[in-house]
């Protein structure tokens, strides 16, 4: 079996594990797999200056059946030879004797370093661990984190110097025999350890109060480090109120920070100093991260995120206010808002002021004002001067005495300052007023306290119509005849009392002479409370006016009555703007309309229909046949067709052709059909010239042709206002033959037909073929 060793062994050594190489992961794998052969760039490496780089081998035998199975005890002698100034040596090795692993043996490191011997492990058996030293830490790229691997066996190559070469030959025997080399080129070269820090001169600031944040790289290797990019961004907090400014020498970015590349010999440090504040409280954190760096033989270094960054933050403190308006009674107990009274019946609100920040605020001021909805200010004042809680904070009444101000006073972290009125008002209405603040140092952006509102009843209501398309239908600026589309009209109580009899209707859309053009579909109300529905009901319609069922309804404050209504555009309703008017009527709640449009556009739609009598014909009889053509504008089309021409080609030999035929042609009588009978399932006209709503058109009045008769082709044009309207025809009957000495084949006759739409302008094309066989 050793004499033909080299094909039945197999021996890998290498430095790295990248892909398309070895596999690592199946070196002494219980399923047999070949961990495949290195490649030459696992065989060739770089290592940092002063680690001990670990150089892996594995023997393997290759069944018959293709797997590679795990060889322990093999020998593997390594031999280095310095292909540079200094030196490469072996650190450490595995163990130089017993196969098994029953016991360590020495290590077999012999030639001053130069020469080792190891053999491959069995997982199971105790072995050498890897060198573990801190001054000189192990460098392994050898995918293999563990010597307990069935096959396997290493060395660990040092250099003194800060660069080295060397090539590192490995050889494997079995039982003597020499199995395989390999030869691995290593290389050590000085590398740059970076290291950065961020701190700030004080971790807490004020509104808009710059604090310096410091940012130090520092290079701590044997290597410069060139190129070395670094990005500050803000990571957290209100980016809106942040600002920073960008250290000299460095490009501001748009996320609150800075870019800076620089370069960094070995211990060298490099320091940037980055002012920042904010106009709002929170905490902000900015990250600073070393994105890249040139590191010399080792190339461009890309840090994974959160590896090489540095991160500080700023709390930013201040005077927090908030400011609550309520009604109380008048023993001071919180009430609901929107309270109903009688006239000049007093009402109470308290106006309470609270600091829920960091800091105190100083000078605030509170001022209330009248904030009615309905113009009845006359009838709203204060009775009695406010009172404050605590005492001591003067109150100023405004010219109107329809609010106040207070004299300015500070508010300790955590303190409330409350002012309570009492007002009344005589008219019908809601009256309503909102209390507000103004502080040296506090926040400026929640300063308005809710309305507090009384009301002297009465219901206000509101109306609205909002056309929408259907689902998956067209959209109601682009509507087409058939179409439908929805319409919501509500009608809102908005106001403090009931509305009674309130009547709801929607008048669909009109033309220009206010004939009904859209029609009524479905349609439902509801009256609800917010999302709750108080009651359901369907509707009536008449004369193209929908209605509730029943005509009124009473709609008590915060309710809605919703009518839904969906209509449909007919066919053949002409272009343009329709639009419906929901209206409303009240016992108490006065009148009032809405109105929501939708837009039809123009569109025709054509049919061709093409068909001869008799099929097939015999040349030189000129009975022939009879070509019957239906010009046709659907019914479901809005316009009509003008400018109608038809061109013939009667007898040509490709369905396609637009040139003359062979078959002469005669006897040519046109008709118009305003309402042919159409086939329900297909939409195909099945009445013919002698429909009963058909009439003959004269040749010269309705229409002129190039040819009464004649041969190959023929054309008609009809007089150019002569509108086919949408569902109607036009026929046209020509008797067509072949000949004498026409050849026995199938032949074509072509019908094409244009026109334009009478009210877009388009132009139209329709084309159809008939087939007609001449036999002999």
């Amino acid at each position: 079996m050793l004499q033909d060793a080299g094909t039945r062994f197999v021996f890998y050594a290498w430095l790295e594990d990248k892909q398309g190489g070895i596999n690592a992961a199946n070196i002494g794998g219980a399923d047999f797999a070949d961990p495949g052969a290195p490649t030459e760039s696992e065989r060739i490496e770089v290592a940092p200056s002063q680690t001990q780089n670990l150089a892996g081998g594995y023997v393997g035998y290759r069944g018959d059946n293709g797997q590679i199975y795990p060889v322990v005890g093999a020998g593997v002698r390594w031999d280095i030879v310095d292909t540079g100034p200094t030196t490469v040596q072996f650190a450490a090795a595995d163990d130089g004797g017993q196969p098994t692993g029953a016991n360590y043996s020495p290590q077999d490191i012999n030639d001053r370093g130069k020469s080792a011997w190891t053999v491959t492990n069995s997982a199971t058996m105790r072995n050498v661990r890897f060198p573990s030293s801190p001054a000189n830490p192990l460098y392994n790229q050898t995918g293999v984190g563990t010597p307990d691997r069935n096959g396997f066996t290493w060395t660990a190559l040092f250099s003194p110097a800060a660069q080295a070469q060397a090539q590192i030959t490995a050889i494997a025997y079995i039982n003597g025999t020499e199995v395989a080399k390999q030869f691995l080129n290593k290389s050590f070269a000085p590398t740059a350890a970076l290291r950065i820090t961020k701190t700030v001169d004080a971790p807490t600031a004020g509104l808009n109060e710059a604090r310096n944040f410091t940012i130090t790289v520092t290079n701590t290797g044997l290597g410069p480090a060139t190129r070395v990019t670094l990005s500050d961004v803000l990571n957290s907090g209100n980016a809106s109120a942040y600002t920073a400014t960008a250290p000299a020498g460095t490009i501001a970015n748009d996320r609150d920070g800075f870019d800076a590349q620089f370069d960094l010999q070995p211990g060298e440090s490099r320091t940037f100093t980055l002012p920042a504040q904010a106009s709002a409280t929170g905490v902000y954190c900015d990250v600073v991260r070393v994105v890249s760096y040139d590191n010399g033989a080792f190339g461009t270094v890309n840090p994974s995120t959160g590896t090489l960054q540095a991160e500080a933050c700023i709390t930013v403190i201040a005077p927090e206010l908030a400011i609550v308006k309520s009604l109380v009674d008048a023993q001071g107990n919180v009430i609901a808002n929107n309270q109903t009274v009688s006239p000049d019946q007093p009402v109470y609100a308290r106006i309470t002021v609270v600091n829920r920040g960091t800091a105190p605020a100083t000078n605030v001021v509170v001022t209330d004002e009248l904030n009615t909805s309905n113009g009845v200010t006359g009838n709203y004042r204060l009775t009695a001067a406010p009172v404050a809680n605590p005492s001591g904070v003067a109150t100023t009444p405004n010219a109107s005495n329809r609010g106040f101000s207070t004299a300015p006073f500070n508010l300790a972290v955590g303190a409330s300052q409350s002012f309570t009125l009492t007002a009344a008002a005589t008219g019908n209405g809601q009256y309503c007023d909102i209390a507000s603040y103004t502080s040296t140092n506090g926040n400026p952006n929640t300063n308005v306290s809710e309305n507090v509102c009384f009301t002297i009843v009465s219901p206000v209501l509101n109306i609205t119509k909002v056309n929408t398309a259907m689902p998956n239908g067209r959209a109601i600026e682009g509507l087409l005849p058939g179409d439908s589309y929805n319409s919501v009209i509500s009608v809102s109580n908005t106001g403090t009392g009931a509305a009674t009899s309130v009547a709801l209707s929607d008048l669909l859309g009109r033309a220009a002479n206010g004939t009904p053009i859209v029609n009524f579909g479905s349609g439902t109300f509801t009256v609800s409370t917010g999302s709750t529905v108080n009651q359901t009901g369907s509707v009536v319609s008449s004369g193209g006016t929908v209605t509730t069922n029943p005509a009124t309804v009473s709609l008590n404050p915060g309710q809605t009555l919703t009518l839904n209504v969906v209509s449909t555009i007919p066919a053949g309703a002409p272009a343009g703007e329709y639009c419906d008017v929901g209206s409303y009527t009240s016992a108490n709640g006065g009148n009032g309309q809405a109105r929501a449009c939708v837009n039809v556009l123009s569109f025709i739609s054509e049919q061709t229909q093409l068909t001869d009598q008799i099929d097939p014909i015999r040349a030189g009889d000129t009975n022939g046949t009879v070509l019957t053509s239906n010009a046709i504008v659907e019914l479901s089309s809005n316009e009509a067709a003008i400018n109608n021409a038809f061109t013939y080609n009667y007898g040509t030999l490709s369905p396609l052709q637009t040139t003359p035929g062979v078959f002469n042609f005669d006897s040519t009588s046109v008709y118009y059909d305003p309402a042919p009978t159409r086939d329900p399932q297909t939409g195909a006209v099945i009445s013919d010239y002698t429909n009963s709503t058909s009439r003959q058109l004269v040749v010269g009045t309705d229409y002129t042709t190039n040819a009464a008769s004649g041969t190959g082709q023929q054309t008609i044009r009809l007089t150019p206002t002569f509108a086919i309207q949408p569902g109607g025809v036009v026929i046209v009957r020509t008797k067509i033959f072949a000949p004498t000495g026409t050849a026995a084949r199938q032949y074509n006759s072509t019908f094409y037909w244009t026109n334009t739409a009478q009210r877009s302008g388009t132009a139209q094309e329709n084309f159809k073929a008939e087939s007609t066989t001449v036999v002999p």
